[in-house]
């Protein structure tokens, strides 16, 4: 195959050397070690002769000592290589027993097989390979490939290997050997007989850049393996893969592309002792034997004798393979008896992890079967050997001594402690398998035991917890649950505290909607505070005052004591408990918290005006009209709104937009009472109270005859002028009489004027109405003769009700009264429609009035009990002065219904000359009462107010223009009353005079001027009539 020119490289590639000694001391040097290793001295060369044991080639999960006799040396011809082998024949035994004896031709086959395999061992493909943890020789794909067999597994690890399977220490001295594994030489020699055809083909194709070798067609086909890549540019390998320089020393190697590294270098060295017979380590076993196959076939035939002798000393060695039957095969190639857990047999065939997996079980010949009948792998026994005790470090790595006497190996974990020796003089120093600690002589110095850390509570079987007692419960911001008493009782261990504060636990997880957002967990027992804090927790500095009060710097009242002598206590500290105690610490007292008692404004019941409406005046009314509240804050257009349970107006965008407070005294409205609605219920004849002549009503208590004529207020009590109860009265109606019916109803009118019944007899006449035109009409239900549209024609009498004849008597009828007697009666009954109208009129003001002076006068009664320093005059005036307007405008409302009585004035010109002869009648009585009750009210509230702010100046400037808003409505009320109804004004003096009020009212008038302004007009009778100008009439 004609190769590619490549121009050579100009510089000198480097001289290999050629697998010599030394080579594995520069590697040795790169390794590094964590202890000094003991030198190994050489041994002879043994005969192929002495009998030589053989442990399982199979890698051992942790390191062993080598048996001192062990043949573990490259044989130096080819008996001395077949006396190596047979350890490896010997495990060849178990399978190969039967078969031996029976077919001779069998046996040679199966030795030539293993002489090629095993008799000429190459071990440079563990050359480079470093020695790793169980005295193992790892491969490039990590599997192990080769095992120490002499010299301290742990003292070796981090070493590099040799040639020839030896490991040197940086001065070149021998300090320990491996020998290769069976599967690793299996497939080691597989891959060498598949990678001499592929070196042939790379024979003299020079090297081109990167060290790649590429054919014809440009495609990589080989790459170098050993020495410089850039320096052997240009070069081209022989047949062995091998690349010379002009003098013919080896400067490098090359690999097909598609083998392994470690299978290149094995042939190639195989290639190199059969072709050139180089001096190297080529004295080995292999070498030679490979020389002697190729040159004389006749020693094949001696190493077959020499493997039969060696199978045959085997089989009489091993257990019977009728011994394995049922067993199974571990991952390692291990036949383990399950009774002592030690091994009994080793596989020769298969894949271990695959009969591993499949749960095979060996036969009485030593065979693994399939489901299908197919031998899948094979085993032998292997001698019976007396296993000693593991040492209590064996498997351990990297032992070695830390702070306080520990034994951490490689990962820092602990695994003993030293018992025997200064912890201190040999820290950081190796721990070998046995425990014991050496100096850099080999001696003694210290000795470790195992120590096993105690066993963790398995994460997958928590104790479970009962959070029960939490749900309901909320977190707060700390992140704590707090107990009924006060103490924190679990925590929150997800999740964000303050998010969570007031939020419900349940099952110790808080949730948002479906989503969990955090979770808690219980505080143990013994980290819970034992009592929760003090009452006067958080608080530094308190003292006892001598009133026995305690109190803090600011000089804010905080306690009281409750226990100990209070003089002898004052000055004394508080603790956090409330415990006073003295220099020393003894407890001398104790207080409790305490705070002085301030005037609470508590919060007004509004539930009363849910669902009300604001109508136009601002007052908040249900849907009769009654009022409930009204307007605090907003406009008075919010007319039509509802106001909800907290007086709150709300807008059609979500927002308040008014504010509603109570009328005082509506929440303790009482419930109708059973003449409500009856407004002109009064006590008529036979002690029934009726109401637009209708029953309704009869008197319970009280004399029938004097309450004749009296009022029923909407509870059913009878009132005198004084408003004292002097009856009471009850709903009633009268029994409705069952309706009789006329035994003449439904039948008809004779000609005759007789009505008969159904036999014909005569049952009744004719004795009123037109006979001729009555024939034939029907008699209703009462003996009148009706039309067919009920109109009464005339009437019939049953004849046992018509009296007998007789003479009729004259009876001079009394005179009737005369005409000025009829309208002195008609007068009187209009004074007597205009005085109720007036009453009512006036009973309405009064009800809205009152709850107005009684608020002005408990503005005024609080700020005067308000200490001078503390008073605000100006929130007085702006809690009174609305009042006062709102006042004002419900006395002008009154004033001008009454006037409205009268709107053309005759009424008041006729009252003057029909006052002198006129008796007061009762609703005229009723008239005075309310007017001296609303007199009584306005005055009263208007003189005490006057008297209270004396005192303070700004209020008596800003409000004491305004009381007129009051006082002067009020009499003109009453002079409207006066104009029409003129004798209720002595009945009113009468009454201002029994209260004591003359006085008052005469100097209200005098400072209003009112009582020239009506004498100027003419109306000093109004002034005489109340009796303030002392002229009573």
């Amino acid at each position: 195959m004609s190769s590619p020119t490549v121009q050579r490289a100009t510089g000198t590639p480097r001289k290999l050397r050629a697998e010599s000694g030394s080579s594995a001391g520069n590697i040795a040097e790169q390794s590094p070690s964590k202890r000094t290793p003991q030198k190994l001295q050489v041994r002879s060369r043994k005969p192929i002769e002495e009998d030589v044991p053989e442990e399982p080639a199979t890698p051992s999960p942790k390191p062993r000592k080598t048996v001192q006799g062990e043949q573990r040396d490259a044989p130096e011809d080819t008996q001395s290589q077949a006396s190596g082998s047979a350890g490896g024949l010997g495990g060849l035994a178990g399978g190969l027993t039967g078969q031996v004896k029976d077919t001779a031709g069998a046996l040679t086959r199966r030795g030539e097989q293993t002489v090629a395999n095993a008799t000429g061992v190459d071990l440079s493909f563990l050359k480079g390979l470093e020695v790793s943890e169980w005295g193992q020789v790892l491969g490039d794909d990590g599997n192990p490939v080769g095992r120490i067999v002499e010299g301290e597994p742990q003292d070796l690890v981090g070493y590099a290997v040799g040639d020839n399977g030896e490991i040197l220490d940086e001065d070149g001295d021998l300090i320990g050997r491996v020998e290769a594994l069976p599967e690793a030489i299996q497939e080691n020699t597989d891959q060498a007989k598949k990678a001499i055809g592929g070196l042939a083909d790379l024979n003299g194709i020079p090297v081109s850049e990167g060290g790649f070798i590429k054919d014809e067609a440009g495609e990589t086909v080989g790459k170098v393996v050993e020495g410089d890549a850039q320096d052997l540019v240009g070069y081209a390998p022989n047949e062995k893969g091998e690349i010379l320089d002009d003098e013919g020393d080896l400067v490098g190697r090359v690999e097909p592309v598609s083998k392994a590294a470690s299978a290149t270098g094995s042939v190639a060295d195989s290639q190199k002792s059969n072709s050139q017979g180089t001096k190297s380590v080529g004295k080995s076993a292999s070498e030679e034997v490979t020389e002697e196959v190729d040159k004389d076939d006749s020693a094949t035939k001696d190493i077959e004798d020499t493997a039969e002798e060696k199978v045959d000393d085997a089989e009489e060695q091993l257990p019977p393979l009728s011994t394995l039957e049922g067993l199974k095969c571990n991952k390692l190639g291990k036949i383990i008896n399950p009774s002592t857990g030690k091994p009994v047999g080793e596989l020769v065939e298969g894949d271990p992890k695959k009969l591993t997996r499949l749960g095979a079980t060996l036969d009485d010949q030593g065979q693994f079967w399939d489901n299908r009948g197919n031998v899948i792998g094979r085993a032998q026994t292997i001698p019976h050997q007396d296993y000693s005790d593991e040492p209590p470090f064996a498997g351990l790595d990297g032992l070695h001594v830390v702070e306080d006497g520990w034994v951490e190996d490689s990962k820092g974990k602990r695994v003993g402690k030293i018992v025997e020796g200064e912890p201190k003089k040999v820290l950081g120093r190796p721990v070998d398998e046995d425990g014991e600690v050496t100096d850099q002589h080999g001696n003694v110095v210290a000795k470790a035991e195992y120590y096993e850390q105690p066993d963790e509570p398995e994460p997958e079987e928590p104790e479970v917890v009962d959070l029960s007692k939490l749900d309901g419960l909320t977190c707060n911001k700390l992140g704590y649950v707090m107990g009924p008493n006060g103490v924190p009782i679990a925590r929150v261990v997800e999740g964000n505290p303050k998010e969570l504060a007031g939020k419900e636990i349940d099952d110790g997880q808080i949730w948002d909607g479906r989503k969990p957002i955090g979770r808690v967990e219980l505080i143990p027992e013994n980290e819970r505070e034992k009592k929760p804090e003090g009452p006067f927790a958080g608080l530094e500095n308190l003292v006892v005052n001598k009133e026995g009060f305690v109190e803090d710097t600011d000089g804010n009242i905080v306690g009281k004591v409750t226990e100990g002598e209070l003089k002898n206590l004052r000055g004394r500290t508080v603790d956090e408990d409330g415990d006073i105690i003295d220099k020393f610490g003894n407890v001398k007292g104790h207080a409790e918290p305490y705070e002085p008692p301030e005037e609470e404004v508590v919060e007004e019941d509004l539930s009363i005006l849910e669902g009300k409406t604001v109508n136009k005046a601002g007052n908040v009314v249900d849907a009769q009209g009654n009022v409930y509240g009204r307007i605090t804050s907003g406009d008075k257009r919010l007319a039509g709104r509802k106001v909800d349970g907290k007086g709150q107006i709300w807008g059609d965008d979500g927002k308040v937009i008014g504010k509603a407070e109570l009328v005082p005294g509506a929440e303790q409205e009482k419930p109708e009472g059973p003449f409500f609605g009856f407004d002109d219920a009064e006590v008529g004849k036979d002690g029934v109270v009726t109401s637009g002549g209708k029953i309704i009503g009869r008197v319970i208590e009280g004399d029938a005859k004097r309450l004749q004529g009296r009022k029923v207020d909407e509870d059913g009590d009878i009132l005198d002028k004084n408003g004292n109860t002097i009856g009471r009265a009850e709903r009633w109606e009268p029994e409705e009489k069952q309706r009789s019916v006329n035994p003449m109803a439904g039948r008809k009118v004779t000609r005759e004027g007789e009505v008969r019944d159904v036999d014909g007899n005569l049952i009744g006449k004719l004795t009123s109405g037109n006979l001729a035109t009555l024939v034939g009409k029907e008699i209703d239900d009462n003996g009148f003769v009706v039309d067919n549209d009920g109109n009464k024609l005339g009437e019939c009498t049953l004849i046992e009700n018509i009296p007998e004849e007789k003479e009729e008597e004259v009876v001079e009828e009394e005179p009737g009264p005369s005409p000025e007697e009829l309208e002195e009666q008609k007068k009187a009954e209009e004074d007597k429609q205009l005085a109720k109208k007036m009453s009512a009129i006036i009973g309405q003001t009064l009800d809205r009035v009152r709850p107005i002076c009684k608020m002005i006068t408990e503005h005024i009664e609080r700020a005067e009990r308000t200490p001078k320093e503390e008073l605000d005059e100006e929130k007085l005036v702006k809690d009174v002065k609305p009042l006062l307007e709102e006042g004002g405008r419900i006395l002008q409302e009154c004033n001008g219904a009454i006037r409205a009585l009268d709107p053309d004035g005759r009424i008041a010109a006729t009252a003057k000359a029909r006052t002198a002869s006129h008796e007061a009648s009762p609703e005229e009585y009723a008239l005075a009462d309310q007017i001296k009750e609303m007199t009584d009210t306005v005055v009263s509230c208007i003189e005490n107010g006057k008297k209270k702010i004396a005192d303070m100046p700004h209020a008596k400037k800003q409000l004491n223009p305004l009381w007129a808003l009051l006082s002067e409505p009020l009499f003109q009320i009453i002079a409207a009353v006066g104009l029409l109804l003129t004798g209720v004004l002595g009945l009113v003096g009468r009454l201002l005079e029994g209260l004591g009020l003359g006085p008052l009212v005469n100097r209200l008038l005098g400072g209003l001027g009112l009582d020239k302004l009506l004498d100027s007009l003419g109306l000093s009778s109004i002034t005489d009539a109340l009796g303030i100008t002392g002229k009573k009439k």
